[in-house]
């Protein structure tokens, strides 16, 4: 993915939220963003050497950090909104509403699949050897091939 404006893709759901409501702690953006505070940490770290955000500890709690855009992060937002924009355009270019329609309801139905089916399932990437029959697979590069396991 092009980087615009030197906004990460890691960047934009953490953008977004402050654009809606800056000045969020830290313990409080990941509920709001479904990241791991783990994830949040790093990006934040990142986001802030980047001069995107700043952090200051809560006037009536010293433990906790407040988050907050600095004008940089501030002035980026018609910016990354139009980069996006003309990202979906292209994206989009020549599907009618009702491929678009039809995408975005397979893409649920197999979000959600994964999502009730995740902790009954083992993704594994493996190697293909020659070697052996393979059965033919839909993925382009014929190396690799992945393999779906349920846990017994």
């Amino acid at each position: 993915m092009r980087l615009v404006y030197n906004v990460h893709p890691g960047y934009l759901s953490i953008l977004r939220q402050l654009w809606l409501t800056d000045n969020i702690t830290q313990k409080e953006l990941p509920e709001q963003i479904l990241v791991e505070q783990a994830t949040l940490s790093n990006t934040l770290k990142r986001m802030e050497r980047g001069g995107l955000i700043f952090r200051t500890l809560k006037p009536d709690d010293k433990r906790q950090h407040l988050i907050r855009l600095t004008s940089t992060g501030q002035t980026l937002q018609i910016k990354v909104e139009n980069a996006l924009s003309d990202l979906m355009k292209t994206a989009n270019k020549g599907l009618s509403i009702n491929d678009r329609s039809y995408f975005e309801r397979i893409m649920q139905q197999i979000i959600t699949h994964l999502e009730h089916d995740q902790t009954e399932l083992v993704m594994i990437l493996c190697d293909v050897i020659e070697e052996d029959p393979v059965p033919p697979h839909p993925f382009p590069h014929p190396l690799f091939s992945f393999m779906v396991l349920t846990n017994p």
